[in-house]
């Protein structure tokens, strides 16, 4: 008899888990001012971006009555804790179709045994003016806060500096400051998750590396029942990472070797400039001067008496103190004479004038 129960109670409970099911109820009133009476729900799997809309993610659909009432059930969700979408679509033919000019859809977090009620007083003029109750109201609700501030940024159109590129790019800003603060205040993982997807991760990560391995870590602390999308996130982190440093290893290894290029020009410049310079003192370019003042004949009819008289002391190796001395003359004099000889035969100093005279 005992075995009897037993069996009753897990009958009992198992019929409960494979009927659990979710419902989503609501009254989206003056919905055919723009939409059709079909409305679908989407399942965003994990890793999935929420911000496109595919036939494969329909998981249910329904029709609106006049007033707008409608209502899902179904037991068609995985265990633990999902995003879906719920949109309303134009005409019976379309079944994906996801607008935000004019807005089309509610974002949603829930399981597979949630309900939830959803009202909405005129969703074709506003949307986003919904009252939602039930499972996840908190988490739902913090969607549709950020929702509606994107929202409304979006819709600053009537200046014209806005529509400029440099205002869209002020409103970018603008739209990526308000996420990044709402995540840091907002501690529901899969909400933050839906969030941070509204941001260009794979541009703006190496701007903002610090905020995105904060938010991840935040989010690997948080509720196991959001596990699947925090681990599709944290893949997805892996693989932007990845490529960021492997674009900067490859960026500091052009810069490397265009370094290094430069380098080995400067270095063969100076090599060329100091064989040169070398070149200029060495005996080759010595003898080559005498060959060019070959005709010294010639050069010494050039100077004055009084030079003739300087060289051929210098000749014998007096110095400029014992020129004046023999000559009667003052240092500076001899100076000035040895001067204008250096000139007239085109050499700098004592040296280069020996090694232009017959030896």
């Amino acid at each position: 008899m005992k075995s009897r129960h037993l069996v009753y109670i897990i009958l009992l409970f198992s019929s409960q888990f494979i009927c659990a099911q979710y419902e989503i109820s609501g009254q989206l009133s003056n919905y055919n001012e723009l939409w059709h009476d079909k409305i679908y729900i989407a399942y965003i799997e994990p890793g999935e971006n929420h911000n496109i809309a595919s036939s494969r993610q329909i998981i249910n659909s329904t029709t609106l009555d006049i007033d707008g009432n409608f209502l899902f059930k179904g037991n068609n969700l995985p265990p633990g804790n999902s995003m879906i979408r719920i949109y309303l679509v134009k005409n019976e033919k379309i079944e994906v179709m996801l607008s935000h000019k004019p807005r089309n859809h509610i974002l949603l977090v829930l399981n597979d045994k949630s309900k939830i009620h959803i009202k909405s007083s005129d969703f074709s003029t506003n949307p986003l003016d919904y009252i939602i109750t039930g499972d996840f109201e908190k988490q739902n609700n913090k969607i549709k806060e950020l929702e509606l501030s994107l929202y409304n940024i979006n819709n600053q159109d009537s200046s014209p500096y806005l529509t400029s590129k440099k205002g869209q790019t002020l409103i970018a800003k603008k739209k990526n400051h308000i996420i990044k603060e709402f995540c840091k205040s907002n501690n529901y993982p899969l909400v933050n998750i839906i969030a941070v997807q509204k941001l260009n991760i794979e541009k703006e990560y190496a701007n903002d590396v610090d905020f995105y391995k904060e938010l991840l870590y935040m989010l690997k602390k948080s509720d196991k029942e959001a596990l699947p999308y925090v681990e599709a996130f944290s893949k997805k982190i892996d693989v932007i990472e990845y490529k960021t440093n492997k674009y900067n290893f490859s960026l500091f290894k052009d810069i490397a070797i265009i370094l290094l290029f430069l380098f080995v020009i400067i270095l063969i410049i100076y090599i060329f400039s100091l064989k040169k310079k070398i070149a200029s003192i060495s005996p080759t370019n010595i003898q080559s001067k005498k060959y060019e003042f070959a005709d010294y004949d010639q050069l010494i009819k050039s100077l004055t008496r009084r030079e003739k008289e300087i060289l051929e002391l210098i000749i014998q190796d007096y110095q400029n103190k014992e020129i004046a001395i023999q000559l009667h003359l003052e240092v500076s004099t001899i100076k000035s004479h040895l001067s204008k000889m250096y000139t007239k035969l085109n050499v700098k100093n004592r040296n280069e004038l020996k090694t232009i005279l017959p030896s």
